[in-house]
């Protein structure tokens, strides 16, 4: 019994840490909006072109990351579906499916992923600023031109 408490104190404090320090790493980046600055975030540095903190980035490296294990399985497919509607992935509709649930911080990502000769494009909308962002199959955030 008090292994089991223990274990969910354990468990407790971690998320509480990690969403803390989710919400600090947050906070510290929400002031950067000079241009060409790459101290915003680890996002920037791998881009080097954005200049403000990017709140949809972890939809899109996650979303990146579904397609990447999609593409280690078959490198062949020329479509993956991103979908909250599966645990696992499965094949469905002729594609390959991916379990992909966005955060309350994107209005939208794509759904759909084309792929072709192994490079896509995924694209976030902010739900709280209206911009969309967009991740490419090397990890590189930057915003979409409208």
């Amino acid at each position: 019994m008090n292994s089991t408490k223990l274990r969910a104190g354990v468990l407790a404090a971690v998320i509480l840490a990690t969403g803390t320090f989710g919400l600090a790493g947050c906070a510290g980046d929400a002031g950067t909006t000079t241009g060409g600055s790459n101290s915003s975030s680890s996002e920037s540095s791998e881009s080097g072109s954005k200049s403000e903190t990017v709140d949809v980035a972890t939809d899109l490296e996650t979303a990146r990351q579904a397609i990447v294990d999609a593409l280690a399985e078959n490198p062949d497919w020329k479509q993956v579906m991103l979908a909250g509607d599966v645990k696992q992935p499965t094949q469905k509709y002729g594609l390959l499916v991916m379990p992909f649930v966005k955060s309350e911080a994107a209005k939208r990502v794509t759904g759909t992923v084309d792929i072709a000769d192994g490079k896509y494009i995924i694209e976030a909308e902010s739900a709280e600023t209206g911009e969309t962002w967009q991740i490419d199959q090397d990890g590189n955030i930057t915003q979409a031109s409208e």
